[in-house]
């Protein structure tokens, strides 16, 4: 099992380093093909300027070429995309197979979503879609009820979809829409109810302690997917323990 646990945090680093290539092309409508350069000084990156995390240690954090400050939030997305994964075979030690194949592809994409959010207030289609097809064909397989998964995912759905008409998109975007679909069909009932729940819940959480320290404003918008991303990340990580929880629902 440590096998595993180091494994995961080779693999999170270097998904968060490819992450990191999206998060500063896609925004900008870039294509996320070609070499890397710094956004400074243009110079074209080698190899060895781009291992995930350690790069930035030997650089002290900065261009090697023109010396600008490298933003902080490469080392943190790899290393927290490392933390998730890492966290997951440490708590549930899964034994290898297409159910974990399919549960590690929802946390990377899961953890994608909470960053996109986080920095841009943006759900990216090119991320949610494929998941969302993905886990509507491994559920029509796989699950033992699939009808639980999609009417999860649709009443949830639906639901985000009443607030988002309700409030003109104004205090919510329809990517939560999406992403209430993804979490449907990735937990199922009632851990689907219950990461949604759980996020809202956080979201709120966090706008009150921030409110009471003046570092947001009510007009401020609330990266609202990525808490429901983080609640569902923690849902699938500690499943095992929230299951008393969800028997009260069965």
């Amino acid at each position: 099992m440590n096998s595993a646990i180091i494994l995961s945090v080779i693999g999170g680093l270097i998904w968060g380093s490819f992450l990191n290539v999206l998060l500063w092309r896609l925004p900008e409508e870039k294509s996320i093909g070609g070499r890397s350069h710094c956004r400074d000084c243009h110079h074209l990156l080698a190899w060895y300027d781009l291992i995930p995390v350690l790069s930035f240690i030997v650089l002290k954090g900065r261009c090697r070429y023109c010396h600008t400050p490298i933003h902080i939030r490469y080392p943190v997305v790899e290393i927290s995309t490392a933390t998730v994964l890492a966290l997951f075979f440490a708590v549930r030690q899964p034994l290898l197979g297409l159910e974990v194949v399919m549960t590690v592809f929802a946390l990377l994409i899961l953890t994608s979503l909470f960053f996109f959010d986080l920095f841009y207030l943006v759900l990216p289609d090119v991320l949610i879609f494929p998941a969302i097809i993905v886990y509507a064909i491994y559920d029509l397989i796989k699950a033992v009820n699939p009808f639980s998964y999609f009417l999860t995912a649709l009443l949830s759905a639906g639901l985000f979809a009443i607030l988002y008409t309700v409030s003109r998109g104004k205090k919510m975007g329809f990517g939560d829409v999406k992403l209430a679909i993804l979490i449907g069909l990735i937990l199922g009932y009632p851990f689907g109810f219950l990461a949604i729940v759980g996020g809202v819940w956080l979201a709120a959480i966090v706008s009150i302690i921030l409110l009471a320290l003046k570092k947001a404003a009510l007009q401020d918008a609330i990266p609202l997917g990525s808490f429901l991303a983080l609640a569902t990340i923690l849902s699938i990580i500690f499943y095992h323990e929230i299951l008393p929880l969800a028997k009260f629902f069965q």
